[in-house]
C-alpha cells in the first residue's frame, strides 16, 4: 500500500520544468479555430487558451504557448525556457479529447512520454491524474483575471501564468544635427528632444516602433527644436546618470532576488527530494510489512486449507466405512431373512406334505372304514331286499317285481362306481386343501364331499356329476380326514353325512 506522495512529487517534477518569473512579451498569433462551436465547447478552458502566450510570475521561468496542431482535435502546449519563443520548444504537451465527454488525454514529450487523464469539473477547472504507478495529480484553471493557474492535489498553487501585455504606443524620435543625441525629459520645461555631445548613450535600446492596424492621420510638421542651454544640458546629463544608476541598482537588486529565489528553489527542491526519498523508504517498509503479513496469512491459510482437506478426507473415509458396514449388515440381514424364509418355506412344504400324507392316510383309513360300513350296509340291505323281494314275489309276480329289483340295484351301485378321494393342495389357491372325486358310473350321480378342518367338518354337494367327470371340494386349514357319499342323480335317498 503506497502513501499519497503525489503533491510532493508533482511539485518536484513541475517546479523543475515550469516557469518562475513573469515579464512582458509580445503575444503570439492565434492559430485557426475549428468551425464547429459544439466541437470548440468540448475543449473547456483550453478553447480560451488557443492562440495565447503566457509568462510565469517567477523571477525565472517558462513561457507557454497554446496552438492547434489539428484544429478541434489536437492541441499543443509548448513550453519555452526564458522569455524567447523559438521554433523548438523545450518540451511539448499534446492534448486530445477523451473517449468520454468532458475528458482529455495529455501526453508530455518529457518524462519518457508521461501521460495524464484529465476530467472537466463543474467550476470549469480540469483535474489531471497520471497513468501508471506515478499518478502526479494536478489541477489547472483560469481565474477571473484570466490568470492560468496550476495547483497540486491539495489545492496549493504551484505556478501562475498571465497573458503577455501589449507595450505602450511608441513615440517617434526626430534626429538633430547633434553628433550624439540623448533624449531625456527636463523637469518643469516643455519636453523637447535635443542632442548633447557629452551625454552618455542610454543603456537600454529604444522601444520599437509598432505599426498600428488602423491608418493614422499624417503627423503635423515638426518644428525645429530650440538649442538647449548649458545648464539644461548639464541637468539632463545628471538626470541620465541618476536614471542609469537607478537602473543598474534595480538590475542588481533583481539579480540578487533571482539568486535568492534560485537558492530557495534549490533548498526546496532538495527538501522535496529528501521528503520523497523518506516517503519512498516508508512506502518500501510498509510494502515489506504488508508482504510479510500477506505471506504469513497465506501460510496460515494454506495450513488451514490442508487441515480442512485432511478433515474432509477423514470424514469421507469414515462415511465410506460406515456405508460399507451398513451395506454389509444389510446384506447379512437379507441373507438371514432369505435363509429364514427358505427354512420356513421348506418347513411349510414339509408340513403340507405331512398334512397331505396324513390326510391320505386318514382317507385310506376312512375309505377302509367306509368300505366295511358299506359291506355291512350292503349285507343289511341285501337281506332287507331279499326279504322284500320274497314278499313282493309272493304278492306280485310279473314285471313289477323285476322293476323294483333294478331300482334297488342302481341305488346300491352308486358308491361302487365313483373313485376314491384324492387330497392335495388346491391348484389355484395357496393354503387351500381340495379333495378330487371322479364319476365312474354310467349315469349322472350326486356327490357329497366333507373335509375335516380345525373348526370341524366342511361339506359340499354336487347333484349332477356327469359320467367320467371329476368334481372337487376344498377347504382352508384341512387336517386330513375326508368323507365321500354318492347316489344316482334320480334317487330320492338322502346323501349321508360323516
Amino acid at each position: 500500500m503506497r502513501k499519497h506522495w503525489a503533491a510532493g512529487a508533482l511539485a518536484c517534477a513541475l517546479i523543475a520544468t515550469l516557469p518562475a518569473t513573469l515579464v512582458a512579451q509580445t503575444p503570439a498569433s492565434t492559430t485557426a479555430q475549428p468551425s464547429s462551436t459544439d466541437q470548440l465547447a468540448k475543449w473547456g478552458l483550453y478553447a480560451r487558451l488557443v492562440g495565447q502566450t503566457m509568462k510565469s510570475a517567477g523571477a525565472e521561468g517558462f513561457t507557454v504557448r497554446w496552438r492547434w496542431e489539428t484544429p478541434g482535435e489536437v492541441l499543443l502546449e509548448e513550453w519555452y525556457r526564458g522569455t524567447v519563443v523559438t521554433d523548438k520548444p523545450s518540451y511539448t504537451g499534446t492534448f486530445r479529447l477523451g473517449a468520454e465527454p468532458g475528458t482529455f488525454l495529455l501526453k508530455s514529450s518529457a518524462m519518457l512520454g508521461k501521460e495524464w487523464l484529465g476530467t472537466l469539473q463543474d467550476d470549469g477547472s480540469v483535474n489531471f491524474v497520471g497513468k501508471g504507478l506515478l499518478k502526479m495529480p494536478f489541477r489547472v484553471r483560469i481565474d477571473d483575471q484570466g490568470i492560468y493557474e496550476m495547483a497540486d492535489a491539495k489545492g496549493r498553487t504551484i505556478e501562475r501564468y498571465a497573458a503577455i501585455t501589449e507595450p505602450a504606443t511608441p513615440v517617434a524620435v526626430a534626429e538633430t544635427p547633434s553628433p550624439s543625441p540623448a533624449p531625456a525629459p527636463a523637469p518643469k520645461l516643455e519636453p523637447v528632444i535635443a542632442s548633447a555631445p557629452t551625454a552618455p548613450a542610454p543603456a537600454k535600446k529604444p522601444a520599437p516602433v509598432v505599426a498600428k492596424q488602423a491608418p493614422s492621420p499624417p503627423a503635423p510638421p515638426i518644428k525645429s527644436p530650440r538649442r538647449l542651454s548649458e545648464a539644461e544640458l548639464a541637468f539632463i546629463g545628471q538626470s541620465v546618470q541618476k536614471s542609469r544608476a537607478s537602473s543598474i541598482e534595480q538590475a542588481r537588486q533583481a539579480e540578487l532576488a533571482a539568486q535568492e529565489a534560485s537558492r530557495k528553489f534549490q533548498l526546496e527542491y532538495q527538501a522535496s527530494l529528501a521528503e520523497y526519498a523518506r516517503r519512498e523508504a516508508e512506502n518500501a517498509q510498509a510494502e515489506a510489512e504488508f508482504e510479510a503479513e500477506r505471506a504469513q496469512k497465506a501460510a496460515a491459510w494454506q495450513q488451514q486449507a490442508q487441515a480442512s482437506e485432511q478433515a474432509l478426507a477423514d470424514s469421507m473415509q469414515r462415511l465410506r466405512d460406515t456405508t460399507a458396514n451398513i451395506q454389509a449388515q444389510q446384506a447379512a440381514a437379507q441373507a438371514r431373512q432369505r435363509a429364514q424364509a427358505d427354512a420356513q418355506a421348506q418347513a411349510e412344504r414339509q408340513r403340507q406334505v405331512e398334512l397331505i400324507r396324513q390326510a391320505n392316510q386318514r382317507q385310506e383309513d376312512e375309505a377302509a372304514r367306509l368300505v366295511a360300513q358299506r359291506q355291512q350296509y350292503e349285507q343289511q340291505r341285501a337281506a332287507a331286499q331279499a326279504a322284500e323281494t320274497a314278499r313282493q314275489q309272493q304278492q306280485q309276480r310279473g314285471a313289477g317285481d323285476v322293476a323294483g329289483a333294478g331300482r334297488a340295484s342302481t341305488d346300491t351301485d352308486a358308491n361302487r362306481c365313483v373313485s376314491g378321494a384324492e387330497v392335495r393342495e388346491n391348484d389355484t389357491t395357496k393354503g387351500n386343501t381340495a379333495a378330487y372325486v371322479s364319476n365312474g358310473c354310467g349315469t349322472p350321480v350326486a356327490m357329497k364331499i366333507c373335509l375335516m378342518t380345525e373348526s370341524g367338518w366342511k361339506c359340499g354337494v354336487n347333484f349332477g356329476v356327469q359320467p367320467q367327470a371329476s368334481w372337487s371340494f376344498s377347504a382352508f386349514h384341512a387336517t386330513g380326514p375326508v368323507f365321500v357319499d354318492a347316489k344316482p342323480a334320480a334317487s330320492n335317498r338322502a346323501l349321508a353325512s360323516p
